[in-house]
């Protein structure tokens, strides 16, 4: 009873912090996450507006990535109407399908308790409370991945017809959730089929097919989104693949940004009661770890978002801490909870960062820390901010209004271009936007342009401004300034019209 009551007021919480967190925050969506509200809501428009033939095209609106996830942002847009807030609303059953995931696996290598702590602390991690309030697919992916796991154990070796049915389509909904999918089950998968590979075939034959639909036609534009991570892998200095430093990273990262200092020691703590106690139920777990952490180091690009599909396993792991001393359960949660209020809300009297130990120095320097406030200044708590994109696009057009060229030179997160593509499909404004990298392109592609007088965004999202701005700055008669306003950041942004001769 009492696993039940917890796993019950760990959901309530999160949900309802959620939602006041999501009620406080009114800043726009950026790069990942205004891209993805922006597939959702083609997504939306093409089936309401087209029916059956919308929906054949659903697979096409998402490209390069898997549609699964964008059509469920696309169904709460339906349900609460299209706003950030319903966007936001869509991670909420992915929540419970992680909570109700990782408790099924505890349960076949925990006791109750143990099994409903575990799925508690992955719920309450760090990373995973920062991505559930944002429109990015890696919590729902994160779901999937366990989801899938856990109809893996329920197949028992694949003996059980339905629950391998009932897997091979969790796994195809999974593949379409995002490419990395398979990472993370194929060697739980490998290792349990060998009771019975006829039907550990079948399954993997009911997953080709579902996925089928969208990898086989999405083929190119996969082949181009690998060539264009690989590059900005390079400019943000992540280290190569299989390098000394690629394969510390994920460990740097679930430490100083995932979990924090407290829940790694007390994964080590885990790790070494479970080496000692080690039980076969416990493979698929471990390799569930190994094949998600060495398929994730074949990707130049590296993120410590791509890695949250491995902190279920991480918490199943970490609850050996409790199994044997429930007087510890206590301290944790409380822990827990800090943690997320930390996370989500802040705490102003304590320091935003403390680094226990500096990473490699680069565009993005990942830290050993003890604890962060906010992910790389881009999330934490709520705020509530105009940053002027509905402002611009009222200015330079109506919705009725001829069709409109928008140039924007910095690439600052949330006044960037995909911020304005997003809130430009959102009110139907007839404004298309480009991304000037030299001055030609700053006369001869747009009829309005904005630029910032200070930051032009990170080095690797902006890399080449001046000259574009250096040519504006210049050429007075050719580029009419129109307004010049702050940013909620202190950057200072200006807008002109576009002179063609």
């Amino acid at each position: 009873m009492r696993h039940r009551i917890l796993l019950a007021a760990a959901f309530v919480y999160l949900c309802v912090s959620n939602l006041v967190w999501i009620a406080r925050d009114t800043r726009p969506p950026f790069w990942d996450m205004a891209a993805h509200q922006s597939a959702a809501l083609r997504i939306l428009n093409a089936v309401g507006g087209e029916g059956i033939t919308g929906l054949a095209r659903v697979p096409s609106l998402t490209l390069p990535y898997p549609p699964l996830y964008h059509s469920i942002v696309a169904i709460f847009y339906a349900v609460f109407g299209k706003t950030i807030d319903a966007a936001q609303y869509a991670n909420l059953p992915a929540i419970l399908i992680l909570l109700l995931a990782t408790h099924g696996i505890g349960r076949t290598v925990l006791t109750p308790l143990g099994a409903a702590f575990s799925a508690v602390l992955v719920s309450f991690y760090p990373m995973l409370a920062w991505l559930s309030r944002e429109t990015l697919i890696d919590y729902w992916l994160t779901s999937m991945v366990t989801l899938a796991i856990w109809a893996l154990l329920r197949t028992r070796r694949f003996s059980h017809r339905g629950w391998t049915i009932a897997f091979g389509v969790i796994a195809g909904m999974g593949i379409l959730t995002k490419w990395t999918f398979p990472f993370f089950i194929a060697l739980p998968f490998l290792w349990l089929a060998g009771g019975n590979w006829k039907n550990a075939a079948a399954a993997a034959g009911i997953v080709a097919l579902i996925g089928a639909f969208w990898y086989l036609p999405a083929r190119p534009a996969l082949l181009e989104l690998l060539r264009i991570n690989s590059g900005d892998a390079l400019a943000k200095g992540d280290p190569g693949r299989w390098s000394c430093q690629a394969l510390v990273f994920y460990i740097r990262v679930l430490e100083g940004y995932q979990i924090f200092l407290p829940l790694f020691a007390a994964l080590i703590a885990g790790a070494a009661i479970l080496a000692r106690r080690f039980e076969e139920p416990w493979t698929p777990i471990v390799l569930w770890i190994a094949g998600g952490w060495a398929g994730l180091l074949l990707f130049q690009n590296k993120d410590p978002r791509y890695s949250a599909p491995l902190l279920p396993a991480i918490a199943l792991i970490t609850a050996n801490v409790v199994e044997r001393r429930h007087v510890l359960i206590a301290p944790i949660v409380a822990l827990l909870a800090f943690q997320h209020y930390l996370v989500s809300f802040g705490v102003r009297q304590l320091p935003q960062t403390v680094v226990l130990a500096r990473g490699v120095e680069g565009p993005l320097s990942w830290d050993w820390n003890v604890y962060t406030q906010q992910y790389l200044g881009l999330w934490g708590r709520p705020a509530r901010e105009d940053w002027r994109i509905e402002y611009v696009l009222k200015k330079v057009s109506s919705p009725d209004g001829p069709p409109v060229r928008l140039g924007v030179v910095p690439e600052i997160p949330r006044f960037d271009s995909s911020a304005f593509q997003f809130y430009a499909a959102l009110g139907n404004f007839p404004v298309s936007f480009s991304r000037p990298f030299n001055p030609g392109d700053a006369v001869a592609n747009s009829d309005y342009i904005l630029i910032s007088e200070r930051s032009q965004g990170p080095r690797y999202a902006a890399p080449a401004t001046a000259p574009v701005n250096d040519y504006i700055l210049s050429h007075p008669e050719r580029f009419e300034v129109l307004e010049r306003f702050p940013l909620p950041n202190g950057d200072i942004i200006r807008l002109y019209k576009v002179g063609h001769s």
